[in-house]
């Protein structure tokens, strides 16, 4: 498996622009026009990708990477070779399947959405339950050939799903802007895309750089090993909760069309964050956090023990995240992306001095290093772009 994570690791880098195709259909398209024009822009972007991502892997590239800058050798390097020329479709697979998220989201149809991950876990289960018959195959290779055809799976049923209940992608998306503003009707070129797209590539590569940040801290405190366990188990659970919130930015996105509709979604936001703290409360302050960690997930006492204190930590964070992505929402409806990406570095600068200083307390418990540096870097870049949104006015005239 350590071939397997290897590869991963590089992939994510390489694939990483394919993550913000959502967004940047959701802030862009609003007509069959502007339509072609960002889908021939993410076509080109993906083909480049690719073909990048194949000559680094079946040329000497992905060799001197492995060797050279992460230190594989041996058996584990020829495995993450070959699991990385196998990943050569997967920005093809993710691309497909953002791209046709984007359209579920513009035509309000997201209940695609978890029919296609259904269809991904139904996908990961049948290969689990076969996976005596793949034996022959070493284990890094199936886990990426379950990676990849996991996404592919849920890439081909959202294009299905797109296909049946759209059909005609480019008369949809003019319908939609019938009797709107001037706003929605003004035209796309590839240089507004490029101004826009390209700042949430550079949040999206900031942003993978916290969890190297977070566990270096973790690394340098009384015992490592204990802290980088605890904390992965805490959030691993934790995650759990807050990983919907990722997704809420779509909300003011699609959805704020004047002034009378902020209030719905701020209140919504606010519903939104205070479930998902309670949610979290309960797991780090009630027995059921405990009946969990010890029985279903199978961890000793002492990590069971340390990470309710990092889940009683992380009830904070719904609020804070909540805030953050209404006011990406905000700035990416403006094409404001260049405030998202300062923000992600207000992020990241917060999160490495905030994980000093308190690796220099010397906690008791040394998984909370991370969860105060996850909710210091979060906060302060909340507070940033809500100076950021009333700088710039972004009001009730700019809808």
């Amino acid at each position: 498996m350590a071939g397997f994570n290897i590869a991963k690791s590089l992939l994510q880098v390489l694939q990483n622009p394919a993550t913000m195709i959502r967004q940047t259909m959701a802030a862009l398209i609003h007509d069959s026009e502007s339509y072609y024009k960002v889908k021939k822009f993410i076509v080109s972007l993906v083909s480049i990708i690719v073909i990048m991502f194949a000559v680094l892997a079946f040329s000497g590239g992905a060799k001197f990477i492995f060797t050279r800058f992460m230190g594989v050798e041996g058996r584990v390097l020829d495995e993450a070779i070959i699991i990385l020329r196998v990943f050569v479709f997967f920005p093809i697979a993710v691309s497909l399947r953002n791209f046709m998220q984007g359209i579920a989201i513009k035509s309000r149809m997201t209940f695609l959405t978890p029919i296609a991950t259904i269809a991904r876990v139904a996908f990961v289960v049948i290969i689990v339950t076969s996976i005596d018959k793949l034996m022959f195959l070493p284990p890094g290779v199936i886990a990426g050939v379950m990676f990849l055809g996991a996404i592919a799976t849920e890439a081909i049923v959202m294009l299905l799903g797109v296909k049946f209940t759209i059909k005609d992608i480019p008369r949809m998306m003019d319908r939609l802007t019938f009797n709107k503003s001037q706003e929605y009707k003004r035209e796309i070129s590839y240089r507004m895309i490029i101004t826009f797209f390209a700042p949430l590539v550079i949040t999206s590569f900031i942003k993978s750089l916290a969890k190297p940040i977070i566990d270096s801290g973790l690394a340098r405190t009384i015992s490592p090993e204990v802290a980088i366990s605890t904390y992965a188990v805490a959030w691993g659970l934790g995650v759990t909760i807050v990983s919907p919130l990722m997704m809420f930015h779509q909300v003011p996105l699609n959805f704020i069309e004047s002034s009378k509709d902020k209030e719905p979604v701020k209140r919504f936001a606010l519903y939104l964050g205070i479930v998902s703290s309670l949610i979290l409360a309960t797991l780090g302050f009630t027995p059921i956090g405990f009946y969990i960690l010890k029985n279903l997930i199978g961890v000793s006492k002492e990590i069971c023990n340390m990470s309710l204190d990092v889940l009683k930590v992380m009830t904070l964070l719904p609020m804070i995240v909540i805030v953050r992505q209404y006011y990406w929402g905000i700035l990416m409806k403006k094409h404001m992306t260049k405030y998202v990406s300062n923000g992600k570095i207000v992020n990241l600068i917060a999160l490495a001095l905030t994980i000093f200083g308190v690796t220099l307390l010397r906690p008791g418990n040394p998984a909370i290093v991370g969860i105060i540096g996850k909710i210091s870097s979060e906060a302060f870049e909340s507070i940033y772009l809500y100076f950021v949104n009333r700088r710039k006015k972004i009001n009730e005239a700019d809808y």
